[in-house]
Parts: structure tokens; C-alpha cells; sequence
């Protein structure tokens, strides 16, 4: 009776002791559709790994990339609300330029949002400490380098009576990079006047060579934006193209030509020289240059400098000094004489013989 009460409860137990065994589990997917969900989001997931690698790696690395230039002009612009964005299609449609958006960093930020209390809160930043970095919005990433441009074109909203400050941002991180670069101002308003735009654009860009005329496009001529655009990039171009890329000098009837750099001062120097040659005297001063009162005063963008001989300088605004030596002082460079050897350009200049008579033409 025990021997079969015995074997009935291992019968009865030998199912759940097979049961405790750990056996492989099989995951099997709810649906095809399930599983096919599953091996897109793991897909996914290897793509973020991927792409945060890749973040890791270029990490630290803020050389930006810069595409070739493929025109010698470069327009820039933002646009809020997409009037500057037409500007820069009117433009394209006339020269042949390259082209770079100004964007923010934060996107979809609405500045125009409880009567542009985002956008004028930037601009009284940027007014309160216009020489701190942290005053102005980020911005993304650009892909032109303004350096490799012989012209650049700024195409801006105006913001509370200021450029807005978007575009303020670009200029202050790479406003440098346009010294002596010929400057073109567009600028977009309802009615306000643009001089508060461009003093700013002065100001971030304070060695740039501007364009005499500024182009406003307004609520009362935007209709006619087109020809304005069109008769504006005419008057630029030939503004540029009007620029010689030397002059002459000339010292006792013999004459050698001189580069001249592209800046505010030559600009002038050039105009003046349209309506006549320019002569004056000039003295050895010590014993590395002939210097002399032009006359008149030219604009000056001076930086610190260390010369070489044939270098000509502006200095006070209103000197012009020909070096047959080397100087370390704050000047404004006009150019540099082409000649043979140091003692030909010695010969040219008369060194160390005193008064000298100075021509300067065109």
C-alpha cells in the first residue's frame, strides 16, 4: 500500500521537478509588425551611437569648415520675416555672388512675439555692453570665411531703430576678418531710418571700406524693390571697379608705380588724384624715411606695424612718409613702391640728401 502511495505522489511530483529546470528561453515577436518596429528602432539606436562617436571625435575641433569661394563677392543676410531673403534674390539676380544665412542658434524663437519683447530685450543687451561677447545671441556655425572676399554685401533687418541682432552677432565674431574689404549696406524697415544700422555696421566692422550709398527698402518703396536693387548693385560695382590697383610717384622727373592696398584712406587719396596730381615736399627723417605734410587729411585705420623699405605710410592722417629703412610705429599702409634693388629705391628717394619734391598721380 506505502510502495503505491509512494509511486503515485512521485508521479505526481516528477512533472513540477522537470519544471525547475532552467531551460533557453524563445522570445517570440507579438507580430511581424512588432518585430519590424523593434529592428528599425535598433537601427536607430546603432545611428546614435554613430552620430554621438562622431560628435565625440570632432569634439573640441572649432576650426570651422569654410567652402571655397567661388565669386569674388559675398552677400550675407538674415531674415526674420523673409523680406531680406527677397532682397538677396533681387541682388543675386543682377551679380554674381556667393551667399551666406545668418541663422540663430535657438530655433523658433518668435521675436516679434508681445510686441518683439525677445528681440528688443537682445537689442538693449547688446546696447548696454556692446563690447562684451556675452551681450550678443549665438548664431549656427557659417561656412564662408569673409577673408576670402574682395566685396561683401550686408543685407539686414533693422530692430528697434538697430540692426537686428542676429546679424549683429555675425559682424561682432567676424567683422575683423573684413578689414579693408569694399562694404555694401542693405537694409529693411517698415519706416524707420537706417543711420542707427549704419553706425552699427561701422562699428562691428570699423575696418571695412563702406560704399558711399546705403540702399534702404521700405514699406513705401518695396514694390519697386527690383529696380532699386538692380541700379544700387550698379553704382557698387562701379564703385569697386573704379579703384586702381596702382598709382605713381614720381621724384625728380623719374617715376616708379606703387601698389596700393583697398582702404578708406587710398579711397580718398584716389578721388583727390582724380581731380589732380598732388606734390609736396618731404625730409629724411631718422635715417630710414622721407616724410612730408600732404596737405590735406586722409581717413586713417591706423595699426601697430613694423615697415619695409618702399612701404608708403599714412601718419597723423595727413603725412606721407616713403621708407628706405624699417620702423616699428601706428600707421595707416597706403602701398609699396615697386623697384629694383634697396639701393635703386635709395637712388629713387635721394636718402640721407635731404628736400625732396613728391609727386603723387594717377
Amino acid at each position: 500500500m506505502f510502495r503505491t502511495l509512494a509511486i503515485g505522489i512521485f508521479s505526481l511530483l516528477f512533472p513540477v521537478l522537470l519544471s525547475c529546470e532552467k531551460l533557453p528561453e524563445v522570445v517570440v515577436p507579438e507580430t511581424p509588425l512588432q518585430e519590424q518596429k523593434e529592428n528599425v528602432e535598433g537601427n536607430k539606436d546603432e545611428e546614435k551611437k554613430e552620430e554621438e562617436k562622431k560628435d565625440e571625435e570632432n569634439k573640441g575641433d572649432e576650426t570651422p569648415k569654410y567652402l571655397e569661394p567661388t565669386s569674388k563677392t559675398l552677400v550675407v543676410y538674415y531674415s526674420f520675416t523673409g523680406n531680406c531673403k527677397s532682397i538677396v534674390t533681387s541682388l543675386t539676380a543682377n551679380i554674381e555672388a556667393d551667399v551666406l544665412e545668418i541663422l540663430p542658434a535657438q530655433e523658433g524663437l518668435d521675436y516679434a512675439a508681445n510686441n518683439y519683447a525677445i528681440g528688443s530685450g537682445l537689442i538693449s543687451a547688446i546696447r548696454e555692453k556692446p563690447n562684451e561677447a556675452a551681450s550678443y545671441p549665438a548664431i549656427k556655425t557659417v561656412n564662408r570665411n569673409a577673408a576670402d572676399y574682395e566685396r561683401i554685401i550686408i543685407v539686414t533687418p533693422l530692430w528697434w531703430s538697430n540692426m537686428a541682432a542676429i546679424m549683429q552677432s555675425y559682424l561682432f565674431q567676424e567683422g575683423s576678418k573684413m578689414k579693408d574689404k569694399t562694404i555694401g549696406l542693405i537694409v529693411s524697415s517698415h519706416s524707420s531710418g537706417i543711420s542707427s544700422v549704419v553706425a552699427d555696421a561701422k562699428r562691428l566692422v570699423s575696418g571695412g571700406v563702406f560704399h558711399e550709398n546705403n540702399l534702404w527698402i521700405n514699406a513705401s518703396n518695396r514694390d519697386k524693390q527690383a529696380d532699386l536693387v538692380k541700379e544700387w548693385i550698379a553704382g557698387f560695382s562701379n564703385n569697386t571697379d573704379s579703384m586702381p590697383e596702382k598709382i605713381k610717384i614720381t621724384v625728380s622727373g623719374k617715376s616708379l608705380p606703387v601698389k596700393i592696398e583697398l582702404n578708406e584712406a587710398t579711397k580718398a587719396l584716389v578721388a583727390a588724384l582724380k581731380e589732380a596730381s598732388i606734390t609736396y615736399e618731404a625730409n629724411d627723417y631718422g635715417g630710414f624715411e622721407k616724410v612730408g605734410a600732404l596737405g590735406r587729411s586722409l581717413p586713417t585705420s591706423d595699426s601697430q606695424m613694423t615697415t619695409q623699405p618702399g612701404d608708403v605710410i599714412l601718419y597723423s592722417g595727413n603725412q606721407i612718409v616713403l621708407f628706405y629703412g624699417s620702423n616699428s610705429w601706428s600707421y595707416t599702409r597706403i602701398g609699396k613702391i615697386e623697384y629694383g634693388t634697396l639701393d635703386e629705391l635709395k637712388s629713387f628717394l635721394k636718402a640721407g640728401q635731404g628736400k625732396i619734391t613728391v609727386s603723387l598721380s594717377l
